[in-house]
């Protein structure tokens, strides 16, 4: 028991040590001071969020998902020091953050707290750069955090993975969309659209005999965008991983010369 405890404390004890240098191994110094900055946008755009609805009682689906935002621009290390390493989330490596940060950017602090979630095809444009980040997202979290150096996961199994965790994961947003709006009341899947004549997707493909189906409209296209992006990023993930394999595997097959033999003299060669 005893035993137990000291190696529980030791753990405990060298894991921001530890922590720190699994950082700077996946992280360079720029990139870390990139994710500050962000952080500080974001946490700047909550406390005016904040404010604004203590005033006015407005903008509280805004403060929201600024909040759960601010909460992921941390996700890789919360996970790391809140798990430990012989649990899976606790090996989420640090360079999953960093197509994280991106989404979170362009989508929560330009599209929400900024407002560009409101211009024509902004919201289009987020699904699929979504789309295509989730891919590697997922790449990272899963691939990486499984796969061990004496068996590394061939570049199909990246890029099958990847996409397959992507579209789970965009199925999950369609469903925290629907779960969001029926609960604060906010219109993320455009429930309340009712479109004129001339809308594109009735020009596309015709008005439907339901006019209730055109809040279906959202939906399927956000997923079918995202699915569509998510193809490319698994062939960029399927090329990348198989040439990184072989450019190692060549340079593991280079044989090492041996050191030079130095005749000494009166001696035996040394």
């Amino acid at each position: 028991m005893n035993a137990t405890f000291k190696k529980i404390s030791n753990y405990y004890r060298n894991l921001p040590k530890n922590e720190w240098k699994a950082l700077r191994k996946d992280i360079s110094v720029p990139e870390y001071l990139l994710w500050w900055q962000v952080r500080i946008m974001m946490l700047y755009a909550m406390g005016m969020t904040a404010k604004t609805y203590l005033e006015t009682g407005e903008r509280l689906d805004i403060l929201i998902q600024l909040i759960a935002n601010v909460v992921a621009s941390f996700a890789a290390p919360l996970l790391r020091f809140l798990f430990p390493k012989q649990i899976f989330l606790g090996r989420v490596p640090y360079t999953a953050q960093r197509y994280g940060m991106i989404i979170i950017l362009i989508g929560s602090y330009l599209g929400h707290y900024h407002g560009f979630c409101g211009r024509p095809g902004y919201d289009s444009f987020l699904h699929v750069l979504s789309g295509f980040l989730c891919v590697f997202i997922c790449y990272e979290i899963v691939i990486k955090g499984l796969q061990t150096e004496e068996k590394p996961v061939s570049g199909f199994i990246a890029s099958v993975i990847g996409f397959g965790m992507g579209c789970f994961v965009i199925i999950l947003w369609e469903i925290f969309e629907f779960t969001y709006d029926y609960y604060v009341g906010t219109n993320l899947q455009d429930f309340l659209f009712n479109p004129a004549d001339d809308y594109i997707g009735f020009r596309l493909f015709g008005k439907p005999v339901q006019i209730a189906q055109v809040a279906v409209f959202d939906t399927m296209t956000d997923m079918i965008l995202a699915l569509l992006s998510s193809v490319p990023a698994a062939g960029i993930l399927w090329a990348h991983t198989a040439h990184k394999q072989k450019k190692e595997a060549a340079a593991s097959a280079i044989p090492i010369p041996a050191s030079p033999k130095i005749k000494v003299p009166g001696g035996d060669e040394k």
